[in-house]
């Protein structure tokens, strides 16, 4: 009898490993579909500095304001079609037009989005500091750029986060490095503080985000 019985529970053993390792499995496809489509749909330069304006250089913090809320595990990208990617380039390239001017509404359903994140470059200040090494004199540029990013998930009030990032520069130094129309953010002052400011920014608004759910 007890042989029996344990040749009996033998037998069950593989099916339970079985469903287990399907809920395994699931676990990862359930948890994707509850993750939310985003999309950057502007970047505003509200500063007297114009090489925020330039499209390359909005495309590319848009590119890290989505990267960045990407990486919080709530975002997933909108879907990759290319009438979306139209629409999404051509709502960048409006924005970046028009220096201080607030991104136009955009239904959400257009763009196949469930959410949808808009930046804006509040400040950018620089202050020249002198200094003197024997019979030679140096320069630097010390640099704040302060950057708003909000949020808005389908019909709920838009969530805002405010990052500063500082830094310092050669007088004459390039504020962005471009290479092959990529904006090479970690190879500047500048942009390694635009990184931190919009780093600042998004993890402001997913406290949030966060606290209200």
């Amino acid at each position: 009898m007890k042989s029996k019985l344990f040749r009996k529970a033998l037998g069950c053993r593989p099916v339970l490993l079985a469903g287990a390792l399907a809920m395994l499995l699931l676990t990862p496809l359930v948890a994707s579909a509850e993750l939310m489509r985003l999309a950057v749909v502007g970047v505003t330069n509200q500063t007297d500095e114009a090489e925020f304006g330039k499209l390359l250089i909005a495309q590319g913090i848009a590119n890290l304001v989505a990267q960045e809320l990407y990486d919080t595990g709530r975002y997933v990208p909108v879907e990759d079609s290319p009438e979306i990617t139209s629409r999404v380039e051509e709502l960048l390239a409006r924005a970046a037009a028009v220096p201080g001017d607030d991104v136009a509404e955009v239904p959400q359903g257009e763009l196949g989005a469930d959410a949808v994140a808009r930046v804006k470059i509040k400040k950018f200040s620089k202050s020249r500091m002198r200094g003197f090494m024997g019979p030679f004199t140096t320069a630097k540029v010390d640099i704040e750029i302060e950057v708003e990013v909000s949020v808005q998930e389908l019909d709920q009030v838009p969530v805002v986060g405010m990052g500063v990032g500082t830094g310092a520069t050669k007088s004459r130094g390039v504020l962005f490095q471009v290479r092959e129309d990529k904006v090479h953010f970690d190879q500047t002052s500048v942009g390694m503080a635009t990184q931190e400011a919009v780093r600042q920014a998004v993890a402001g608004l997913m406290k949030q985000i966060g606290e209200g759910t």
